[in-house]
């Protein structure tokens, strides 16, 4: 995702690369409205699904603001833009809510019949000012030790991979890692190019890129077409083999089949999406365990999933295939209160709570 890879890049230009006239630029932007006194603005990307999202003022402010930071440096450029990404949700009249993106009544999008009141829709120059404030403070030394690992210690060297997990990790050479932690997208039919449709345009990526970017993705929702595995590469011919023959997978899918064919399914892309969901997964473990040296440690969260009734022992299967694949599953841990199905789960089947697991593995 566009916006993770902007986020880390902005870390480290925090971490390492400001020097005290960035600082003073930075202290400067939060002193003093400078976007209301030019004419010059960029026009904002706007989405299908993005349209109409901020009220008008402060997108005329937005337009302002970024057509005026261009003028900075590229580091503080590059902080000032992302102050703005993170004030775009609380300037508009939308909400992240799990698979989408909910839109206030004041937006004049209908979106069934509940009227959704966000509340309060920032002042642009508040919540911009306030965001600076709050980056220039924890620039500040702090006396005491707010974060888990000590600033003392020296700092690794981050170097960021930009693309599809799938085709990088093939290209990385194998036994060059000591540890691999993860958090992948769950199965959970969450569309992360929807939830984040407001910060990937800021970033400028137009509905073509959105489109393609959803089918490189990890697959995790219906949306998602079947990836030809075995053309971005052919050794995986054989974890693939061991995913088709989990039992426990196989009998989720065939349930889901059935309901399908007799129309008893709500989104027929339901089973399409777990059997690439896992495959993919099983694909990814394969090259983790590749690219790690002996004795290395791999810890991955993930939650457990349920459609039409059925509970989908996600972290079960994956620690089967990663047994089979050559890990030794230390442990699985349950991580305290579960997530709940969705309501329209439990309206017809009842509430069950999943597990959300961190896996332990092994290599030996």
């Amino acid at each position: 995702m566009p916006i993770g890879q902007e986020l880390i890049i902005t870390r480290q230009i925090l971490e390492n690369g400001l020097n005290s006239d960035d600082i003073y630029r930075l202290e400067y932007w939060s002193n003093h409205s400078l976007w209301q006194q030019v004419d010059y603005k960029v026009k904002l990307l706007e989405l299908p699904i993005t349209q109409g999202a901020y009220p008008q003022e402060n997108q005329a402010c937005i337009e302002s603001y970024l057509g005026l930071i261009a003028q900075e440096n590229e580091r503080v450029q590059g902080i000032l833009k992302f102050a703005l990404l993170s004030i775009l949700e609380s300037i508009s009249y939308t909400r992240k809510d799990g698979q989408y993106l909910r839109w206030d009544y004041r937006s004049g999008r209908q979106q069934g019949k509940n009227i959704f009141d966000k509340g309060e829709i920032l002042d642009f120059k508040i919540a911009l000012h306030s965001k600076l404030r709050e980056i220039l403070a924890d620039l500040e030394p702090s006396q005491q030790q707010l974060e888990l690992f000590s600033r003392d210690y020296p700092q690794g060297k981050i170097q960021l991979y930009q693309g599809s997990c799938l085709e990088i990790l093939p290209e990385i050479s194998s036994e060059k890692y000591d540890s691999i932690i993860t958090s992948p997208p769950y199965c959970n039919r969450y569309d992360y190019t929807r939830i984040y449709a407001l910060e990937l345009a800021l970033l400028g990526i137009d509905q073509l890129q959105l489109k393609q970017l959803r089918q490189q993705m990890l697959s995790c929702t219906v949306e998602n077409k079947p990836k030809e595995l075995l053309k971005i590469n052919e050794q995986w011919s054989p974890v693939i083999a061991i995913t088709d023959r989990q039992k426990l997978l196989e009998s989720v899918l065939d349930y889901l089949e059935e309901l399908k064919s007799s129309k008893a399914l709500n989104n027929h892309g339901i089973p399409r999406m777990i059997r690439g969901y896992f495959l993919e997964m099983s694909c990814l473990i394969y090259e983790c365990f590749r690219v790690m040296k002996s004795s290395g440690i791999f810890c991955m969260i993930n939650d457990n999933v349920r459609y039409a009734g059925a509970s989908i022992s996600v972290d079960l299967i994956l620690s089967k295939i990663a047994e089979e694949i050559g890990f030794k599953v230390e442990n699985i841990l349950v991580v305290p209160n579960g997530k709940g199905n969705s309501s329209q789960q439990m309206g017809c089947h009842g509430r069950e709570s999943l597990r959300k697991c961190i896996y332990v593995w092994r290599k030996p």
